[in-house]
């Protein structure tokens, strides 16, 4: 009832003075506890735990977790798990909000877009606006604006791939600072320059050199004068720091079913990575989808996290590419099943990383 008053009077709590960082640290290694997660259908090869180290000791689990608006969980079989530890899915789930206080961030930012946009029809949008996500969070049955997930009992394990790697990148670009160092160098004398009605005897100086600036850049005929004189502009360009990349990585895995158990495993693993890439409805008009389930993954070596490689942010599943003919010819198992299936799948973080999250082992 508490909840639903917030919503209507659109009032979110004051922040508290000393709000905790968004981030929550991972911390030391983990270990996989084998009693809480089930992997034993979803499991390739089917003795990647052997004792003997024939792989090595290293593996990779991947934790599935799903919306609790899904219907999955209509099915009372379906094991989730309590305790899961911190994840990181980015600043704005991270800030836990209300469904009041989401609803009245929008009101002001819609707000904010209808006067830019002017008059009664942008304060319209703007209204409309509003209603329409308070009409979206009355469709969850979550408590609060942030994605709640449970996490399922079913985890997936597999050998680590041939091939991993992980990209690293920021965006930069370059910009053009030519008038603040203008300013910054010679406001006065560019002031004294306009004002003197055209009078090269009043352009001195640094004066002069701006506006000879502005003239073989901005001005008419630039590039014919800057031909001419054999003079070009600097515009003082400055590489100017934008952004993080999200962290994108795939990985491919070669399946060779040794047996029918084996075989069994594969397709219960191509079936739960298909199944959970992708949304379902939330209404049965088909209006509203659920987001899809997203993916911890983990490096393990001996049962303890792996800290020698890098740890990943939470993920979702953006392609995923299963091929029956690697081979370029189609071979099957007396039951049909394919000798061997060829999977590639992509992931994204949805997390951007900073200096703190790389101490941490991102």
């Amino acid at each position: 009832m508490a909840e639903e008053t917030a919503i209507k009077d659109n009032k979110e709590p004051a922040a508290a003075p000393n709000a905790p960082n968004l981030y929550v640290g991972r911390g030391g290694a983990t270990a996989f506890n084998s009693n809480t997660y089930d992997i034993s259908n979803y499991m390739y090869p089917d003795d990647l735990m052997s004792n003997d180290g024939r792989y090595g000791g290293n593996y990779a689990v991947f934790y599935i977790n799903v919306s609790t608006d899904s219907k999955l969980f209509n099915d009372g079989a379906v094991e989730t798990v309590d305790d899961f530890g911190p994840r990181d899915r980015g600043d704005l789930i991270g800030q836990n909000l209300s469904k009041a206080g989401l609803i009245g961030a929008n009101a002001i930012v819609n707000t904010i877009g209808g006067a830019l946009a002017g008059g009664l029809q942008g304060a319209a949008t703007a209204n409309i606006a509003t209603l329409g996500v308070g009409a979206a969070v009355t469709r969850t049955e979550a408590a609060r604006a942030n994605r709640p997930q449970k996490r399922l009992k079913t985890a997936i394990a597999l050998h680590i791939p041939n091939q991993l790697s992980i990209r690293y990148g920021m965006q930069w670009s370059e910009d053009d600072t030519s008038l603040l160092a203008m300013a910054a160098a010679g406001g006065e004398e560019v002031i004294k320059a306009l004002q003197s009605g055209g009078k090269n005897s009043d352009v001195k100086g640094v004066g002069a050199d701006i506006i000879a600036n502005l003239a073989l850049s901005k001005g008419p005929n630039a590039g014919g004068n800057s031909a001419a004189l054999g003079l070009a502009a600097n515009p003082k360009k400055e590489q100017v720091f934008k952004g993080v990349d999200f962290r994108t990585f795939s990985f491919d895995y070669q399946f060779y079913p040794r047996d029918s158990k084996e075989a069994s495993n594969v397709l219960q693993i191509i079936k739960q990575f298909k199944y959970h890439m992708h949304p379902e409805f939330k209404d049965t008009n088909n209006f509203l989808y659920i987001y899809p389930s997203e993916f911890d993954i983990f490096y393990y070596q001996g049962g303890q996290e792996n800290m020698n490689l890098h740890r990943h942010t939470s993920c979702v599943l953006t392609e995923m590419n299963v091929n029956y003919t690697p081979n370029g010819t189609f071979t099957t198992f007396a039951d049909g099943m394919p000798t061997q299936i060829n999977v590639t799948l992509a992931f994204r973080e949805l997390a951007l990383l900073t200096k703190d999250k790389v101490k941490d082992g991102m």
